[in-house]
């Protein structure tokens, strides 16, 4: 009995050598072909994503750029706000000082005509101790009744307490 695998078919070397070399051709050039549009698509794969992520930190960095944009003009305008508000508070603060010398000389001035006034009320006081110093010597001088003496006195009385009539009046 004949095994199987013992009997080979008869086939010219030439032959079997032609289709065994042909096979192995065709087979590495499948699987180069196979390795090559392997690469292909690992390639193309590669590039789209790195497009695609490229896209994506393009329009995060664009984002970021228009809120530091955004920020920024809101902070210059805020800068803007305070330097505004700082200049109108310096004008005030000017404006006040301004009012606080003015109020100091007018009450410099008010404090020296005070004085006046008390001085001119002590002159008047003055005064009006020698007219009642006068009235009294007149009324002891009663005694000589003459129509001069009286007249005289009275004039004088009368003019003294005009005067200090007068000086009271101009005073308030």
């Amino acid at each position: 009995m004949v095994s199987f695998f013992t009997t080979y078919l008869s086939v010219p070397t030439d032959e079997m050598g032609e289709k065994h070399g042909w096979g192995i051709r065709r087979r590495w050039l499948a699987a180069a072909i196979l390795v090559l549009l392997l690469g292909v698509i690992l390639v193309t794969l590669t590039i789209y994503f790195a497009i695609t992520s490229y896209r994506q930190s393009s329009k995060d960095g664009l984002r970021a750029q228009d809120e530091c944009r955004n920020t920024t003009h809101l902070l210059q305008r805020q800068l803007t706000r305070t330097q505004d508000s700082l200049l109108q508070a310096e004008t005030q603060a000017n404006s006040c000082n301004q009012t606080v010398v003015a109020l100091q000389d007018a009450l410099e001035k008010k404090v020296a005509q005070a004085l006046e006034q008390q001085a001119l009320i002590s002159e008047l006081k003055d005064e009006v101790m020698m007219l009642k110093q006068e009235l009294q010597s007149l009324r002891t001088q009663k005694e000589a009744p003459s129509s001069v003496q009286v007249s005289s006195g009275c004039s004088t009385v009368l003019s003294s307490l005009l005067l200090l009539t007068m000086s009271l009046c101009l005073a308030f």
